[in-house]
């Protein structure tokens, strides 16, 4: 029999012979494989980078999100206190208010908050200092809407006009407000749903007073420690329907609930999900592209042996054995998927890292990527050269010959 080095040497001539039908064959397994690992290594580097906002939003926070007005107050805030493993908690009021400064009016949205939200929510600071519970006529502004949003920059210490419609007297109250600080990050932030830059964050107690409310959109909540954070969230669910009348039995029916409990925790479990939906979803594609590939692998092969009958049967005529003709043919097949899988790799790699620059996204490389991409182009040389090995090897030497 022989050996794995002169198949591969014959492949390797028989390519050179033949180097634009090669070219075109390797094609659709370079396609084919870089859809796989562009992919693979773009849906890994979406993953990685989502769970990276999710940790850097607060680390062990939980999230109590109203579905109605009118259901939390003060007492659910203590509560919500003085549930196991909360160290702080910090109501908020959300509203969409009219912004003026130096004549220009904008809106944004406007965040009544106390000074907890900071330490909570991880509230990155680029200029000046955040809220505390003594201030009543401070507030703190995104950088974007400081920096962006209006003709003249605005900077600490100055002032801004803040509108808010009143629900009592269904009128704008308007408030002149010192800038105390700026926040400093443009990230998503995984718990307030927003981007801190884009938003304006004031008291609570002038919120109340603008708005007419008692009541909160929000109840933000953190815990001493994140191995806690989904303990905490269950006494959290448990005293507050408690407290509001809600039957035990109704805590896991969503439809049912007039509040939600979010923590981190579930939130990278969702992201996690939806990551790995996403990427299951684009490999198949990915994968359709590969067995188009495959199929055209085999296709040329078939031609192949029809073309080499010949040096098929002089093959067999100079004693090489039915084992051997199936060997350099299969062998051939692979190495043409072994040479596509490498360049299609090195492409997928090259579209993964364009689309993580351009959507300014940290790419992660997995040398599950790489290895993964070079196995299986090998893998599917196997399968697509099989049938036209098997072929050649059951020829029969003396009909081969006369094939001439």
């Amino acid at each position: 029999m022989i050996g794995l080095s002169h198949s591969s040497k014959m492949a390797l001539e028989s390519l050179k012979s033949s180097k634009l039908r090669s070219a075109l064959t390797m094609l659709g397994i370079i396609i084919g494989i870089a859809a796989v690992v562009a992919t693979f290594t773009l849906g890994t580097s979406f993953g990685a980078f989502f769970e990276d906002q999710i940790l850097s939003s607060g680390s062990n926070y939980v999230l109590i999100n109203a579905q109605k007005e009118n259901l939390f107050f003060d007492q659910h805030v203590d509560i919500v206190r003085n549930s196991r493993a909360i160290t702080a908690a910090s109501p908020a009021i959300e509203s969409i208010a009219l912004i003026t400064y130096m004549g220009e009016q904008k809106q944004f949205v406007v965040y009544g908050v106390t000074e907890d939200f900071e330490k909570i929510i991880g509230m990155p600071m680029y200029d000046g200092n955040f809220l505390s519970d003594k201030d009543t006529i401070a507030a703190t502004v995104g950088k974007n809407i400081a920096e962006d949003r209006f003709k003249n920059q605005i900077a600490t210490r100055g002032t801004i006009e803040i509108s808010i419609w009143n629900e009592v007297s269904k009128t704008y109250v308007t408030q002149t407000f010192r800038v105390k600080g700026i926040t400093g990050s443009d990230d998503f932030n995984m718990i307030t749903g927003a981007e801190t830059n884009n938003a304006v964050y004031i008291p609570l107690s002038a919120m109340k007073e603008m708005t007419g409310k008692e009541d909160y959109s929000f109840i933000f909540a953190m815990t001493d420690s994140q191995e806690t954070v989904q303990e905490a969230s269950e006494d959290v669910k448990h005293n507050l329907a408690r407290s509001l009348g809600i039957s035990e039995r109704n805590l896991d029916n969503r439809d049912l609930m007039p509040f939600r409990v979010t923590n981190q925790v579930d939130i990278l479990d969702q992201v996690r999900t939806v990551t790995n939906v996403m990427r299951t979803f684009l490999m198949a594609v990915g994968g359709i592209s590969l067995v188009v590939g495959s199929v055209g692998i085999m296709n040329i092969m078939v031609v192949t042996v029809v073309e080499r009958t010949n040096e098929i049967g002089t093959l067999k005529a100079l004693g090489y054995t039915s084992r051997d003709v199936l060997s350099i043919f299969l062998v051939e097949s692979v190495v043409i998927s072994a040479i596509g899988g490498t360049f299609g790799t090195l492409l997928g790699l090259a579209v993964a890292w364009a689309g993580s620059y351009f959507l300014d996204m940290p790419m992660s490389l997995p040398i599950s990527a790489i290895v993964g991409g070079i196995a299986l182009s090998i893998f599917v040389g196997v399968i697509a050269g099989v049938y036209p090995a098997k072929r050649a090897a059951d020829m029969d030497p003396v009909e081969a010959l006369r094939a001439v």
